[in-house]
Order: structure tokens, then sequence, then C-alpha cells
């Protein structure tokens, strides 16, 4: 197995830390060695350095961001959906008939909490079909 760059840049963290295996701290000294970016990473993580702006991390890391972003946004969209379509309907019950009271007592603001509720729904509905893509 060839030890490539993404390799070491994962170990890294557990090599600064002094808790890597004697294989893989031998493997990222052997890289360190040969790569002087990573050799300032490496510096920069010891001593508590913000890491260089230069280092960017690999591809997979920066999809892997942006699913979780993506995913947390249509996990927000179908809270604030379900509120603001449900606040409307809200209701009290007095023995005899159900009240409900912003209907009853504010109807515009239950108008636009529904009008609300359309919009995240169609938010929703449109980070779904973007994660629909990817296969999420």
């Amino acid at each position: 197995m060839t030890i490539t760059r993404d390799i070491v840049t994962d170990l890294l963290p557990l090599y600064v830390a002094g808790e890597a295996s004697a294989d893989s701290r031998a493997a990222v000294e052997a890289m360190l060695r040969e790569d002087a970016a990573l050799r300032r990473l490496a510096d920069a993580l010891t001593t508590g350095v913000s890491v260089p702006a230069s280092f960017e991390p690999p591809a997979d890391r920066v999809v892997l961001a942006r699913t979780k972003a993506l995913l947390r946004r249509r996990s927000w969209l179908l809270g604030a959906a379900c509120f603001f379509t449900g606040v409307p309907f809200t209701f009290s019950f007095d023995g005899h008939a159900l009240q409900f009271l912003m209907i009853r007592d504010v109807p515009s603001a239950a108008i636009a909490a529904l009008v609300a509720g359309v919009g995240f729904w169609t938010g929703f509905a449109i980070v779904s079909r973007q994660t629909r893509v990817t296969g999420l």
C-alpha cells in the first residue's frame, strides 16, 4: 500500500498528539522529510499556530462539508415549515367546541404564517431535490 499525502494529513493530529503507532509515526516522518508544505503544517499544529492559508484540504473533504451543510439546511427548513404550517391551527377546547385561536383572533397573522410555511415547504422541496440528485 502506498502512503499518500492525504493519509499522512489524516494521521497528523495523532502524530502531533503522540498517539500514533510506531508504524504510523514512521510513515508520517518519512513523508514529512519529503514534503515541505506538509512539514510546515505539522509545525503549525505542534506550535498551536493556525493552519497556513496555502494548505488546501482534499476535495473529498470539501464535498463532505458541503453535503453536511445541505442536510443541515434541509433539516432546518423542514422544522420551520412544520412550525409555520401548524401555528395557525393552534386551538383550545372549551367543552363543546374547538376554537382555532390564531384564525379567530388574528386572521392576518394566520395567513402570514401559512404563507411563510408555504415558502419553507418550497425551500425544503428544492433542497430535497438537490439531495436526491446526490443519492442522500
